[in-house]
């Protein structure tokens, strides 16, 4: 296995570098954050509909995954189901978003809405369904001493690329009228999602032994006894779920900015810009730093700029800081993507990496579908600034939790299955 992994892993390397580059640019043309939110708005006024598309771009990545780990643990090839199933459960529907807004708005904008908020549905718990087989066929074929620089380096040039197809977003909805601007804006995110699917079809992973059925266990006996054999992984889910809450703030931020110095809605791309900015430079800091000290160390730096860019926000007399918290946060995310996922694997057996895998996501995504609420709620009885407030002290206790309380799998000894052995 691992004489088959050394060999391919140039190859593999590459293609799942474009890969990624791809994803990214592509999900700047559907972003759930910006273009599909504008996009229901011309829909309709009623805020519940916002509300479940925030709903589910939060949710939808991590809930799924727990129930998907004895699936994915019994599929030799990893690669099979992101492929097979991942065509048509993550690729599919932004196509699908495409031809509703070209074809189905024109006739009747209310089964337009509804069929968008399904198809957001659908592309979100999609990515979730096949998110642990993507993982652990990354945490096979890329050896554990790489994957920071391999998720930073890929990620890094999808915010690059991603900041000119923001740029490209803007052109086309501003110079094409309602639907066909945002029905191109959706075409052109499907095509890069196909490109990315074309070239994660091209990884070359060896298969994984079957495990014996009459071995395996029913899922809801797996979890305790994964936490509590395994202490160490119990109290970074803890920590993760803090950081998770302590995120509660950022679909507020924008708003409360505009809102309370009176800026143009155009300050929303300045702030976007801004993010996806910090976002590049952070991939390419932290995916080293991940690799040589240790994931544990990144997930406190992202929590720490979480902490202080809400601080920033609550206290700031001035506009000019709230650019400081948006580069804060695209520093926090950065610090997410690369550890918060490939921290997984250095913790669990190789036979045991999808559910581990579940563990990590499903838990904290609880929390990610309540904390939108909870933001809002606090919001409305006290303001923006007491919601930064919490957000800003839910993320120091995390980063308080990595510093004390959580320790380094590297500290314990532990490597990932294929490449240990």
């Amino acid at each position: 296995m691992d004489t088959f992994i050394r060999r391919h892993l140039r190859w593999n390397l590459a293609v799942n570098i474009i890969e990624g580059a791809f994803f990214w640019i592509g999900s700047a043309f559907y972003s759930f954050q910006t273009v599909l939110p504008l996009f229901v708005s011309k829909l309709t006024d009623n805020p519940y509909a916002l509300g479940w598309l925030a709903t589910v771009g939060n949710s939808g990545w991590l809930l799924p995954q727990l129930f998907t780990a004895q699936w994915v643990k019994r599929t030799p090839v990893k690669r099979d189901i992101v492929i097979k199933v991942g065509f048509f459960s993550e690729r599919l529907p932004v196509l699908v978003l495409a031809l509703i807004a070209w074809f189905v708005v024109p006739r009747s904008p209310r089964m337009a809405l509804w069929l968008t908020l399904f198809t957001a549905t659908w592309l979100a718990y999609g990515s979730g369904l096949i998110a642990i087989a993507w993982q652990s066929m990354v945490a096979k074929v890329i050896p554990q001493e790489m994957r920071g620089r391999f998720l930073g380096t890929a990620s890094a040039l999808g915010m690059a690329g991603g900041a000119l197809a923001a740029s490209l977003v803007t052109y086309i909805l501003n110079t094409y009228a309602f639907p066909g601007n945002f029905a191109r804006s959706f075409a052109l995110g499907a095509l890069a999602g196909f490109l990315s699917w074309f070239f994660l079809s091209l990884t070359r992973e060896p298969p994984d032994p079957v495990p014996d059925e009459e071995a395996t266990s029913p899922l809801w006996r797996e979890i305790p006894r994964v936490l509590r054999r395994d202490p160490h992984f119990t109290r970074y889910l803890i920590a993760r779920m803090f950081i998770v809450a302590g995120n509660m703030g950022t679909g507020f931020l924008a708003v409360y900015a505009v809102e309370r110095w009176h800026l143009s809605d155009g300050h929303a791309g300045v702030f976007n810009g801004v993010s996806m900015g910090a976002q590049f430079i952070a991939y390419l800091l932290l995916g080293t730093l991940a690799d040589k000290r240790g994931h544990t160390l990144v997930l406190k730096i992202g929590a720490l700029s979480t902490a202080v860019s809400f601080l920033v926000a609550a206290i700031t007399p001035i506009p000019l800081l709230v650019y400081v918290a948006f580069a804060g946060l695209g520093t926090a995310l950065a610090a997410y993507i690369v550890s918060g996922m490939m921290i997984v694997p250095e913790f669990a057996p190789q036979e045991e990496l999808p559910l581990y895998f579940g563990l990590s996501s499903t838990l904290p995504g609880v929390i990610s579908m309540l904390s939108p609420m909870l933001a809002a709620t606090v919001t409305k009885l006290w303001g923006y600034r007491a919601m930064f407030a919490l957000s800003a002290t839910l993320a120091f206790i995390a980063a308080l939790l990595f510093h004390t309380w959580v320790t380094d799998p590297r500290r314990l000894g532990r490597t990932t299955g294929e490449l240990s052995r």
